[in-house]
């Protein structure tokens, strides 16, 4: 039995600026205004699938998506519409997890991709690289088609988003500013969220109709889908907003929420609890749908709140059983849901509303919103702003961390 040889390489210095603030004010701008990213996304990314060689999706004996943070949990959203549609076994996968542990096992002929929008992300990037000394295709989505990430690419599918010329990642103004003097907003990357995702759609898309799982017409029928969530998106903003601000006022000094999914909405309450961490600096516990009963159900009880995401899908009515189960047991239940389920609504302690019935594997896209919403509600409530370090050496040590860590290259053995 041979061993992987680990090797080092020198730790890369990176290049930071001073945190642009972000208000909350310019968190609404950028949630009001993040829906128009998806077509964006769709106009620059759907041209750059076609040209690659088509050998490179029917070749592909199996898939894995990965990343750090929302990138990885775009990833995990995504993996349903490839079981779906693209017809190779996917498997989203951490990047620490993937690029230590799992890259050096990967079957002859895996395709990789690699999520970072920045491409400055280490765990990223050295997935990326051990992708590729295991022998597997490498592809970098990214916004930074200069960056690091790329460099370390066999093919690089550029994300980064414009609309009318200019560029909308992080920092950026959402809205079009026509006066130039106005000073720039500042921006927390929730477009870069929705744009992973709609590449990883377009890309299980693209496979399927390549392996011959999708006509062209299904696949066009599946992106149309794709574009019509921008407009949901900003409905959802519209309908959401009163009952978002008006729970955050109710709970602000609640320190706790779990927050449950399942299926692709899994990678949405694991979003929302990120959002709760980045955002108001509360703990929110996101858990599987099911994995509570069997866990958190033994420390619910009065006072605590629990976040129940239930797009019209296979998981509804078991949200229907567990929402009666906490409300029972005193908790407070808040219901994110479309007006297809009117019965969990009218139950709900909380419903935070979602505009129309987008299907499923994609509900990841608009069902984001409420989340965001939420966060930065409550940030406001708690007297905080929208992404606020506590002192720059908070700032300057979560750069760090996450941009010049040490990269390990592991070698799998003859």
């Amino acid at each position: 039995m041979t061993t992987a040889r680990i090797t080092a390489r020198p730790v890369r210095q990176a290049e930071f600026g001073e945190p642009i603030p972000v208000t909350i004010d310019d968190m609404l701008n950028e949630i009001s205004n993040q829906g128009p990213a998806i077509p964006a996304v769709i106009d620059s990314v759907q041209p750059q699938l076609e040209a690659l060689d088509p050998s490179l999706f029917a070749s592909a004996a199996h898939i894995y998506l990965t990343g750090c943070g929302d990138s990885y949990f775009a990833g995990l959203a995504a993996r349903y519409s490839f079981a779906r549609h693209a017809g190779v076994p996917t498997e989203p996968l951490e990047a620490l997890e993937f690029g230590r542990y799992a890259a050096e096992f990967v079957p002859p002929g895996s395709l990789v991709f690699a999520i970072s929008n920045s491409g400055k992300a280490t765990r990223s990037v050295e997935a990326l690289v051990n992708a590729r000394l295991a022998g597997a295709h490498a592809v970098a989505i990214t916004g930074n088609p200069d960056g690091w990430l790329a460099q370390e690419a066999d093919t690089i599918l550029n994300q980064s988003v414009q609309i009318s010329g200019e560029v909308i990642g992080m920092p950026s103004n959402l809205a079009a500013e026509e006066d130039a003097e106005k000073p720039r907003r500042g921006s927390f990357g929730l477009v870069n969220y929705l744009a992973s995702l709609t590449t990883l759609y377009l890309i299980a898309f693209q496979t399927g109709v390549v392996r011959g799982r999708l006509s062209e017409r299904q696949a066009d029928a599946l992106r149309a889908e794709l574009r019509s969530t921008s407009e949901l998106i900003t409905e959802t903003v519209r309908i959401c907003t009163p009952p978002a601000q008006a729970y955050a006022e109710q709970v602000k000094e609640i320190e706790s929420y779990t927050i449950l999914g399942s299926g692709p909405s899994l990678a949405t309450s694991l979003f929302y609890a990120a959002k709760t961490y980045e955002l108001p600096r509360v703990y929110g516990v996101a858990q599987e749908l099911e994995e509570w009963a069997h866990e958190q159900f033994f420390l619910t009880g009065p006072g605590t709140q629990v976040l129940f995401i239930a797009p019209s899908g296979r998981s509804v009515s078991r949200v229907r059983e567990l929402l009666h189960t906490a409300q029972t047991m005193g908790a407070r239940c808040a219901v994110i849901t479309d007006s297809g389920n009117p019965e969990l609504a009218k139950a709900a302690d909380v419903t935070l509303p979602v505009a129309g019935a987008v299907s499923e594997p994609l509900s990841p896209l608009v069902y984001c919103v409420p989340g965001q919403l939420f966060a930065t509600y409550l940030a406001k409530a708690r007297g905080r702003l929208a992404f606020e370090f506590d002192s720059p050496l908070q700032y300057e040590m979560n750069m760090r961390t996450i941009q010049e860590s040490q990269l390990l290259e592991v070698h799998p053995g003859p």
